[in-house]
């Protein structure tokens, strides 16, 4: 009312911002998404019954580099103090996780296309669940075979902290509430999926997934001032960093593209490919890289964001003239630090200035390849894993996706 102080209520993420596409949310897995909130982290705190344990994403901790003008290690150091504080025993980060992502999807890709694995090409990257939400409701077993079987980072994170962590910590994975800080609502719904549950210990490998929009609820929730914070070291233990230095893969969706097409042509064609020179096909969301050999097109790769992008794909593909050996597919446009959980500016600052501030920050982390990461490949090939595509890879860091029911009555 006019003239009188109005106090606002915490925004409330509906299936309106989620990306899984109209229709395509039921009312079931609405209450799986809308119990994934900072209430549930709170109350998990508040009971003390389990070890917290926070896995933050690379394109969150950019989000809220950009939005509060610092840099993403400042930004990085200034959250593990603000969640340990909140009563956090260990913050990781899912560049780690997604070492395991980069390589096991290598390898998937270099058996499809030598034929050794019985699943047809052009491979379509995974890791985006809205994506996955759509092919699975829209197109089913039509197009399900073509889809990429490893887990997405945040999964992977959510299998090695219940499943190999909890045995360094001496407890059951039921013990351990594992939360996930993403730029997406989507992955509330991918962390909440059946094939991610365990009936044994009746725990999901990520328990909760709050978005980087969410982390402001939690600093208004318990009147903390983010700029405030001290700067706390950050834990060694399943985080990409080197001294002061964060690193990881480049590419502000993971860098699947990229890591993949370099992957295989070394591993297939003996070749090492040091610069990429992207084809532009329409716009950025839409762009094309190739490898020629004697003049003959041995790979060639796309990446293909937003939905239109999406549904271009699918009538290829459908038609029979999709010319890519890999896709990576993510349903935003400007890939994942573009989420939709993302920070958003609280000036009049167009939102692609924001944009690009956000993809610098992301970019300030150093390039290195996964094979590079001692700790990772320790993990990989001895002390939980036997390597890439390897039995135990295959079973820990693979899932399997499902033809569903599409009901737009049910729909938000």
């Amino acid at each position: 009312m006019k003239g009188k102080k109005q106090i606002l209520e915490t925004a409330k993420v509906s299936l309106n911002d989620c990306l899984a596409c109209s229709g395509c949310v039921t009312s079931a897995e609405s209450i799986l998404i809308a119990a994934q909130s900072t209430d549930q982290f709170f109350d998990s705190i508040k009971h003390g019954n389990n070890i917290v344990i926070v896995s933050l994403s690379p394109q969150s901790r950019a989000s809220v580099a950009a939005y509060f003008n610092i840099s993403t290690l400042q930004a990085h150091k200034k959250l593990v103090t603000m969640f340990k504080t909140l009563g956090a025993a260990h913050v990781f980060d899912t560049s780690f996780s997604r070492e395991f992502a980069l390589l096991e999807s290598a390898a998937e890709f270099v058996a499809r296309k030598k034929q050794t694995k019985n699943q047809p090409l052009p491979m379509i990257a995974s890791a985006c669940p809205g994506w996955i939400c759509y092919a699975e409701k829209t197109h089913g077993d039509e197009i399900i075979p073509y889809i990429s079987t490893t887990k997405s980072p945040q999964q992977i994170m959510g299998t090695l902290v219940k499943y190999h962590f909890s045995k360094q910590l001496n407890c059951r994975p039921d013990q351990i509430f594992h939360v996930a800080i993403m730029p997406c609502f989507d992955k509330k719904l991918e962390a909440s999926r059946d094939d991610f549950y365990n009936d044994v210990y009746k725990t999901h490998d990520v328990d909760c997934v709050l978005s980087s929009l969410e982390i402001l609820d939690l600093l208004k929730a318990k009147n903390i001032d983010f700029m405030s914070l001290a700067e706390t070291p950050l834990d060694s233990l399943f985080t990409n960093v080197s001294g002061e230095q964060l690193f990881g893969e480049v590419g502000g969706s993971g860098g699947y593209l990229e890591y993949i097409f370099r992957y295989t042509a070394k591993e297939i064609f003996n070749t090492e490919v040091n610069e990429i020179k992207y084809n532009i096909v329409r716009n950025t969301d839409y762009k094309e890289i190739t490898l020629e050999i004697e003049g003959k097109k041995v790979l060639n790769f796309a990446a293909m964001y937003g939905f239109k992008n999406i549904q271009n794909l699918m009538r290829k593909m459908k038609t029979g003239k999709c010319p890519y050996d890999f896709v990576e597919v993510m349903a935003c446009p400007s890939g994942c630090v573009n989420g939709g959980g993302q920070l958003r500016s609280t000036t009049k600052e167009n939102p692609k200035a924001l944009l690009a501030r956000v993809e610098s920050r992301y970019d300030e982390a150093f390039h290195s390849l996964p094979e590079q990461n001692k700790p990772a490949m320790k993990l990989y090939k001895e002390l939980w894993l036997e390597g890439p595509f390897e039995r135990d890879a295959i079973t820990s860091l693979h899932t399997q996706y499902h033809a569903r029911e599409k009901t737009p009555s049910n729909a938000l």
